[in-house]
């Protein structure tokens, strides 16, 4: 039996390439702009509950609801995103996002699709991306023609808003 001693040859240049990794992005709306996070973000998406005020909370925290007997904040993010203050509707959802230990239920106007991207896809055309959510914002990328703004998990929960009261 002969024995091949010769090194593996890498290829260069696309042939031969291994396929750029895709990231799986959860897609909804906020103020009239779509907006994307990672999955890897989100515990779990969930129509509107019923929840209870805060009392002497910041603008941000809209009151507390009951999911399965662990209890969240809602947290209106569009101020924090530079956008109008949300109103609340009965056909809303939450986005659970976590980070760490933080966890929130983000208020939305509408959860679009699921949806891939690839690293090389984004861009961060700072021109063109309001300032207020360029702290947040891990790139843009283009579905259906529009324009959807990457958030950061991380950064978001980690605003000065959602710290004050988060418990």
């Amino acid at each position: 039996m002969a024995v091949n001693n010769q090194q593996p040859q890498v290829k260069s240049g696309s042939e031969g390439d291994f396929p750029e990794p895709q990231h799986r992005l959860s897609i909804f709306e906020l103020g009239g702009k779509q907006f994307g996070m990672d999955i890897s973000s989100i515990r779990e998406v969930v129509p509107l509950p019923g929840f209870t005020p805060l009392p002497n909370s910041n603008e941000v925290y809209l009151g507390v609801f009951n999911l399965r007997g662990e209890i969240f904040p809602i947290v209106d993010i569009s101020t924090i995103l530079g956008l109008a203050p949300k109103e609340v509707w009965s056909d809303d959802m939450v986005i659970l996002i976590e980070h760490e230990e933080i966890v929130i239920g983000a208020l939305v106007d509408k959860i679009y699709s699921m949806s891939t991207y690839t690293p090389s896809g984004v861009k961060l055309p700072r021109e063109i991306i309001p300032q207020a959510i360029l702290p947040f914002v891990k790139g843009v990328v283009e579905k259906n023609n529009q324009l959807v703004y990457i958030l950061d998990a991380a950064q978001l929960l980690r605003h000065e808003k959602i710290l004050e009261h988060y418990y």
